[in-house]
């Protein structure tokens, strides 16, 4: 492996590290009624960082980071990984897989173990460094969150997403290594962001405004103050990641990205693990029984 393939790997490593950080320590600072009532868990298997949400069926909250990044992945423990989602009750889940992922052999069984006729989804992982930004124009104002702002905007931030935790958002304001941001129209909260720093590295996330205050730069200043602000804490590397569209189709979340000079570090497939799953058939053939789901 060439040089430059060895930096581009390294920082793709350190790309899934601070996410899988900033998703660790998010999961942690829910409320654990929260986190019970929703299942909400992180475990760890081989190199891979699994997020664990079975009551939120959304890939978003349940999927596999890092596997073969840091250390070649075997079948067994691909198989281990799928098998945890199932036994969490996790009716769907994603496992990323790229080209610095190892073995590359192993797509081919990732393949085999969760087939689709669709497309799958690729995610864009972007880095940026410490070149300031240009400024977005908009007429909502950033702010950074104070305690008066933390329940409005969790409340913006939860409608926006169309995520069912009310109350997930704010216990980040008092989270050491966060920042809370909250987009204003005039003195009504209609979005927001975070920012979490982990040494000279520093991961954008949880970005949403809400539908009617859309293409107004919301997004774009969002980004820019963040950026600021973390290259002002010493960051010197800035993650973030997004959904590639798919063909010729467009993004405006990577094109806000690609404006304010992030670059692509690569693009990784999401294999999916389908809705419904009645159980997982391990590698020597036999089936096993996946844990219910508690109902609500």
């Amino acid at each position: 492996m060439a040089a430059e393939n060895d930096d581009a790997r390294a920082v793709a490593v350190e790309a899934d590290r601070i996410e899988a950080r900033a998703w660790t320590d998010w999961f942690a600072a829910i409320p654990p009624e929260l986190r019970s009532e929703f299942g909400i868990a992180v475990r760890t298997v081989a190199d891979a960082t699994l997020l664990m949400a079975p009551r939120i069926p959304l890939t978003l909250f349940n999927r596999a980071i890092g596997l073969g990044m840091t250390e070649p992945a075997s079948a067994d423990d691909l198989d281990t990984v799928v098998q945890a989602f199932v036994d969490a009750g996790c009716s769907t889940f994603g496992v990323a897989w790229g080209p610095y992922s190892e073995p590359a052999a192993l797509a081919s069984h990732l393949d085999a173990m969760l087939p689709t006729p669709a497309q799958r989804p690729s995610l864009a992982k972007m880095v940026r460094g410490t070149a300031p930004p240009s400024s977005a124009a908009s007429d909502l104002r950033i702010v950074a969150v104070d305690r008066s702002l933390v329940g409005e905007t969790d409340r913006a931030l939860t409608r926006a997403h169309g995520a069912p935790l009310p109350g997930m958002f704010a216990p980040l304001f008092w989270r050491p290594r966060w920042h809370l941001y909250a987009a204003m129209d005039r003195d009504v909260v209609v979005g927001g962001a975070a920012l979490f720093l982990d040494g000279n590295s520093a991961w954008l996330g949880i970005a949403a405004v809400l539908p009617e205050y859309r293409r107004r730069g919301g997004q774009g200043s969002l980004m820019v103050q963040r950026i600021r602000d973390a290259i002002g804490a010493g960051a010197t590397r800035i993650f973030t990641e997004t959904d590639e569209p798919a063909h010729a189709g467009a993004n405006p979340s990577l094109n806000n990205m690609e404006r304010c000079g992030f670059e692509k570090i690569v693009s990784r497939t999401q294999f999916i693990g389908p809705t419904g799953m009645p159980g997982h058939r391990s590698r020597a053939g036999a089936r096993t029984r996946p844990a219910g789901r508690p109902g609500r």
